[in-house]
């Protein structure tokens, strides 16, 4: 009996211990390693290690070992809790939407967005996602369809479907769907992420400045106003391409447009969106030479801005080559984006430098006139 009893402990001791320090997870579809790790309080890096995996994909139905003594600490902070980076807030008696917003210092909507909910309801003890470190995302839920997320987040299926590499329209249960692109970090921005030192031997602001000094050669005077506009913008091919770029390392496409038309000296707003409420609207089958084309591309509203060249061309900074490049209106990416074109210079090209003249009162157009 004696030896039964120490057998019977000595197994129930290895199992306590197996459980204690190892169990497993059989992965579902939809599941990330971010989601497991998130939901398990297990390192991503901890999970790959125990289960010799070597990228983040992985199978349903895999069973992954998860170590339990590798789990990440949860910190807290009364009714705040920290998991893996993101930031929590339990609902506690009194609490609103609008004061739990304010308090972390992001919107209402913000708030209802990254935490997937309809009214403005909420109730004592539930946990709301304050702080999201990702992009921004949505959790596929029973009864969702990729036009009912289109429409709740005002974000184009097309979109959608490019930022998530979907190829149809069908969603699994439990799929976790990006819905903005990425920002960039310091590091992404910086002039050396996008900078060629073969095609771009100075530095933006420098080859700007260059194209400005251009303007007021006596060479130019027989060119018209569309002449220079198109050969200032080609004056910038290959310059760096960045979000939000204003024009000192990099440009965006509203930066750029807008650096061009200052040249001659029109004065644009700074956004896409912005640009695309001035100036009289064009038919596809009109464009003209300097009209300004515009795209959805990431967003629902114009997102996307080019100056038009002739011959379905148009010269932009391009998010995708990610310098300033002359790319064609058929493009299946542009053709099905287009939504519409701009013209802020009229076919007479003496009148508008008369206008330019006049209106903006550039010494640099005087001179050359």
């Amino acid at each position: 009996m004696k030896r039964i009893y120490a057998l019977l402990t000595f197994m129930l001791f290895i199992f306590l211990t197996s459980t204690v320090y190892a169990t497993t997870y059989t992965v579902k579809d939809g599941d990330t390693l971010h989601g497991i790790s998130k939901k398990l309080g297990v390192s991503i890096s901890a999970l790959k290690e125990a289960n010799n995996l070597q990228s983040d994909k992985l199978r349903t139905g895999t069973k992954l070992k998860i170590n339990v003594s590798n789990k990440k600490p949860v910190k807290k902070k009364g009714e705040n809790i920290e998991v893996n980076g993101e930031q929590y807030h339990t609902v506690k008696k009194g609490d609103t939407l609008k004061k739990i917003a304010k308090k972390y210092s992001i919107s209402v909507k913000e708030l209802k967005q990254i935490n997937n909910l309809r009214t403005n309801d909420v109730k004592v003890s539930q946990k709301l996602l304050v702080k999201n470190l990702e992009p921004k995302t949505h959790m596929v839920k029973k009864g969702d369809t990729i036009w009912k997320i289109s429409k709740r987040y005002d974000v184009s299926i097309e979109d959608i479907k490019e930022l998530n590499g979907l190829k149809g329209n069908s969603l699994k249960e439990g799929q976790k769907l990006l819905l903005a692109r990425k920002k960039e970090t310091e590091e992404d921005a910086s002039p050396s992420a996008t900078y060629d030192k073969k095609k771009t031997p100075i530095i933006v602001s420098a080859k700007i400045q260059e194209v400005k000094e251009l303007s007021t050669s006596n060479e130019l005077s027989d060119l018209d106003i569309k002449e220079r506009l198109v050969l200032f913008a080609k004056k910038m091919l290959h310059l760096p391409y960045k979000f939000g770029g204003n024009g000192i390392a990099a440009l965006d496409c509203s930066s750029y447009v807008q650096k061009v038309y200052s040249i001659i000296g029109i004065n644009l707003p700074r956004s896409a969106r912005e640009q695309f409420k001035i100036g009289d609207a064009v038919n596809k089958e009109e464009l003209s030479v300097g009209d300004l084309v515009f795209f959805r591309t990431y967003a629902s509203f114009p997102s996307h801005v080019g100056i038009y060249l002739g011959n379905n061309l148009f010269i932009h900074a391009s998010s995708k080559s990610k310098i300033v490049t002359i790319d064609s209106l058929e493009t299946p990416y542009y053709f099905k984006r287009f939504i519409g074109a701009k013209r802020l210079l009229p076919e007479d090209s003496a009148e508008i430098l008369e206008i330019s003249v006049k209106e903006h009162l550039n010494p640099q157009l005087i001179d050359m006139k």
